[in-house]
């Protein structure tokens, strides 16, 4: 291993830490540090050896990056739309993860799946330790996160509401960030010791995901949470009955004391939830636009559509057409088709490229219901983690003869 692998790996890390924990700055205008560390990644490129191979993700991710431009000079030039410097903006902050699959196929594996798994581990702790500081409120600890993340801040530092948001600016994004510590440790537990500690943060992860009272994301960490069980109980039935247990004790012991969680449940069951109602509406707008424009979108075209749709499939359609949302689902899904595939070829690997593996696989379902009601492909938070993982698990795959 060379020193270049291992700066480069630790840069790898660097911008996943930023990502999920380093807030918008606003010097005039809001950038993100992770952001500016994906820039980073184009010089770098001149002082490491070029390898660029042929991949399922890069080629995939370089037609949505045609298909994005394509949109949205459809949109400026067939449909009228007005140009915006917001809408080039959004073209630069899509090439990110780019940049980023292209940059893990120069790491060592091995090395950055050791790194990844040291953050798995010590980042549950860090949100736990952040989850309860907030909800508690000990040492104004509410205003202050709301203050560095929330553009919203008078609205989530307000104790009553009694939803954190963690190191985001939300808290349905801030569920999906328990989300992947939670997945990670879900799989770990199946394949590495210390059983008990794992299930105490299990139990802990899932305290804190109640505190964010994302109904949505709670739905999903059943989902995967079942989905998981059912794949594992044929090796591990008296680890999947514990699994299963601590989970269902802890949801039916607190999930009462959220009454934002229980109200929003019941109100849904009735129709009268608000916010759905809202969303509703929403997601029939996108969809009355993009039946105007089915192939290719209307770009971003953020001079005269909402970028608020709270349904990630909608707005997708809506901006790149059926042609540029499927390629946007091949990439993130896709992996799920590897991931069977090749099964025995990452049984054969073991060790944590298989834990990253599995929790790869899961997290294909959070995904894809995340982009129901939530941003992922769109969102800042969630997609640099992501593609690392699915890279560093297809680039493993594919040396192994």
């Amino acid at each position: 291993m060379n020193k270049k692998e291992r700066l480069l790996e630790k840069f790898i890390l660097l911008l996943v830490i930023s990502s999920f924990f380093f807030p918008t700055i606003n010097l005039g205008i809001e950038f993100r540090i992770d952001d500016l560390l994906a820039l980073l990644i184009i010089p770098i490129f001149f002082f490491v050896k070029p390898k660029i191979r042929a991949s399922r993700l890069n080629f995939t991710y370089f037609l949505i990056i045609f298909m994005v431009i394509f949109s949205t000079l459809h949109g400026y030039f067939i449909l009228k739309v007005p140009p915006s410097f917001r809408d080039f903006n959004e073209i630069i902050r899509i090439i990110k993860p780019f940049l980023i699959i292209i940059l893990v196929d120069y790491c060592n594996e091995n090395v950055l799946t050791k790194y990844l798994d040291i953050f798995f581990k010590t980042g549950a702790l860090f949100i736990i330790m952040i989850g309860f500081l907030e909800y508690f409120n000990l040492f104004d600890f509410r205003s202050i996160l709301a203050e560095i993340y929330s553009t919203e801040g008078s609205r989530y530092e307000d104790i009553g509401r009694k939803r954190i948001i963690i190191t985001s600016g939300d808290p349905n994004i801030a569920a999906a960030l328990i989300l992947y510590f939670s997945t990670y440790l879900t799989q770990s537990l199946f394949f590495r010791k210390a059983v008990s500690i794992k299930l105490f943060y299990l139990f802990l992860l899932l305290v804190v995901l109640l505190m964010t009272s994302s109904r949505t994301l709670l739905v999903i960490f059943v989902v995967m949470v079942i989905s998981s069980l059912i794949y594992h109980s044929r090796k591990k039935k008296l680890l999947s009955i514990a699994i299963f247990s601590v989970c269902l004790i802890t949801l039916v012991s607190f999930v009462q004391f959220f009454d934002y969680l229980t109200i929003g449940f019941s109100t849904f069951q009735s129709g009268e939830n608000t916010s759905m109602i809202i969303r509703y509406q929403l997601w029939t707008d996108a969809l009355n636009l993009f039946l105007q424009s089915p192939f290719f979108g209307w770009g971003p075209a953020k001079a005269i559509h909402t970028t608020i749709v709270d349904g990630e499939h909608f707005m997708l359609l809506r901006r790149y057409g059926i042609i540029g949302y499927l390629l946007i689902i091949y990439l993130l899904l896709g992996y799920s088709l590897v991931f069977l595939k090749n099964k025995k070829k990452i049984s054969y690997v073991g060790g944590r490229i298989e834990i990253l593996a599995f929790t790869s696989f899961f997290t294909c379902l959070v995904i894809f219901v995340i982009m129901i009601t939530n941003n992922f492909f769109s969102g800042y938070q969630l997609m640099p983690l992501y593609v690392v993982m699915i890279t560093l698990v297809e680039k493993k795959i594919k040396n192994i003869k």
